[in-house]
């Protein structure tokens, strides 16, 4: 079987470029491609012709990708060159203002899902996914720890909380956390190991949120935030319910929101 590069991001104008080179600076591993005439700096490439035609040639190169553009330039241009959802790459498409990274082609198979959430975590967006098994996954797991907290007791620590309310692992959708923590070794074995991909917010989006949430003067004093695990599960989820406050244990920090339904959203 062949061996596909990791990811490619895609523009097919100059104003895809600014949210490009931002995800392209944050992913260095993931190759840029543009048209000539946008002229690729070093270490980008470029193409010649129509984007259609590039992507015929290049569909099987890749395991994944990131179009930036209109979402129906990318459907009537992979209609006819996609065989089925076992062999075809994760295809997401973003907006070129960055607002959504939608999980298109190859959600599951593809492993386009996980991608949006990881361009979403990148670029500060809102990942969509469409799968119907995704329904079932309603709630964040926001998390916090001190630098190098130890990973098994972060581990413990999360099943503890599921476990207090029979909250099963598969219903979890995603962890959240701080920017500053989002490097950290436990927080990231936690999102391999269960596969939740890791959504990121920075102080500025934590503080411009104005949550009422558990405020830990110590935080505050140490990174400018009254809370890490809350606020962000709640802006992760859009501001649904906090079932299990912000619970802590050597040197980690778990709370746990529920999305809202979608009878719950409405005025």
């Amino acid at each position: 079987m062949f061996k596909r590069d990791p990811i490619a991001i895609v523009v097919v104008r100059p104003e895809g470029l600014i949210l490009a080179r931002m995800l392209r600076k944050a992913c260095p591993s993931w190759d840029l491609w543009m048209p000539n005439h946008s002229n690729p700096q070093k270490g980008e490439s470029g193409y010649d012709g129509k984007f259609k035609d590039w992507l015929h040639l290049n569909i099987k190169k890749y395991k994944g990708f990131v179009f930036i553009m209109a979402a129906g330039i990318v459907v009537r241009s992979i209609s006819s060159i996609i065989q089925d959802k076992q062999t075809g790459p994760g295809i997401v498409v973003c907006d070129e203002f960055g607002r959504q990274a939608i999980s298109l082609l190859g959600g599951h198979e593809g492993g386009a899902n996980e991608l949006a959430h990881e361009v979403a975590s990148k670029i500060g967006c809102n990942p969509v996914i469409t799968t119907g098994t995704e329904a079932m996954k309603n709630y964040i797991l926001g998390v916090g720890c001190k630098k190098n907290a130890d990973y098994l007791s972060l581990k413990k620590l999360v099943l503890k909380v599921l476990k207090s309310i029979e909250v099963s692992i598969d219903q979890v959708r995603a962890l959240s956390t701080i920017d500053l923590k989002q490097n950290e070794p436990c927080i990231l074995e936690l999102s391999k190991e269960f596969q939740w991909p890791l959504l990121v917010f920075s102080k500025y989006e934590i503080n411009g949120a104005k949550l009422k949430v558990k405020s830990s003067s110590f935080v505050e004093e140490s990174i400018g935030v009254p809370g890490v695990c809350e606020p962000t599960a709640l802006i992760a989820s859009h501001h649904g319910e906090l079932i299990v406050p912000k619970t802590t244990s050597e040197g980690c920090a778990v709370a746990l929101v529920r999305e809202q339904e979608i009878l719950e959203r409405r005025p």
